[in-house]
């Protein structure tokens, strides 16, 4: 293909095509059948994922969830594809689309920003799951509480309020689920603290007992998975306890997860005497 090599697998608009390789370099993609038409306007160009193709299809883009998924924010599973469009497209297209407090925004790019995203996925989930999408996009400095608060500014008090228990320091979807329910529970949480000069852990309750979430991702990992068992004794040697879970346990099985919990905060084993163990 020439100079078009460099032209990269996604969905463009006909006007971003042409504006890299020209009318006639857009013809020859078509001839070449590189370059896919999805909808009146839009082309796919190579391999790309098949929600973009239906958010394209549907007569939207990849928006809300989906898009935040894409660009690497930790967000609740779920089998919906998540499309916004213009506001042409929400009256006469079936849909279903997401939509944001406002006005529907123009359709520029295959895959929204975060902050367009964002603004939409305030609507579609639930107030546990929008706080845990904006944990991440903090942690991940996608954005700053600042830009994140004026996406905000004209949003009900309700998702002020929601905004105010957001806290970047926290690593995981899990983690912040975590977080949220003891914190509900009034039960004395803080995330990401430092109990050794050596060891940082994901929650701790009260000043003693330790909770540990562990991604599935790290299952596999003999290195990882001894580095966590000798931390569990050094911290134990000190007077810690540990109760370690993994991404299962927190979303799929937390009542079972949280009567563990409870059980070792009856126990006393959260507010133990200002007293180490030698």
């Amino acid at each position: 293909m020439g100079d078009m090599d460099p032209i990269r697998h996604g969905v463009y608009t006909t006007a971003q095509l042409i504006a890299m390789v020209g009318r006639t370099g857009l013809a020859e993609l078509i001839r070449l059948e590189y370059a896919r038409q999805l909808r009146r306007g839009w082309y796919q160009l190579g391999e790309v994922s098949q929600n973009l193709v239906a958010a394209i299809q549907r007569g939207g883009v990849l928006s809300c969830v989906s898009a935040l998924e894409h660009h690497g924010v930790w967000v609740p599973e779920g089998p919906d594809v998540h499309v916004r469009a213009d506001s042409w497209a929400t009256r006469n297209r079936k849909g279903p689309f997401c939509r944001q407090f406002g006005r529907p925004t123009p359709t520029a790019e295959a895959i929204d920003d975060v902050p367009t995203a964002i603004r939409h996925a305030a609507r579609c989930l639930d107030t546990e799951g929008f706080i845990v999408a904006c944990d991440s996009i903090l942690n991940r400095r996608l954005m700053t509480w600042d830009q994140l608060e004026y996406q905000f500014r004209d949003a009900p008090t309700a998702i002020a309020r929601a905004l105010s228990r957001c806290d970047g320091d926290a690593e995981s979807g899990p983690e912040t689920m975590a977080r949220l329910r003891l914190m509900d529970l009034r039960l004395p949480v803080r995330i990401q603290v430092e109990v050794t000069d050596d060891d940082r852990v994901d929650l701790l309750i009260g000043d003693w007992l330790i909770i540990e979430i562990d991604g599935w991702e790290y299952h596999g990992d003999r290195k990882s998975f001894q580095h966590d068992r000798t931390r569990d004794r050094r911290t134990f040697r000190i007077g810690y306890h540990t109760l370690r879970y993994t991404y299962d346990d927190i979303v799929f099985d937390w009542a079972r997860s949280l009567t563990d919990i409870q059980r070792a905060v009856a126990a006393g084993l959260h507010p133990r005497p200002n007293r180490r163990r030698v």
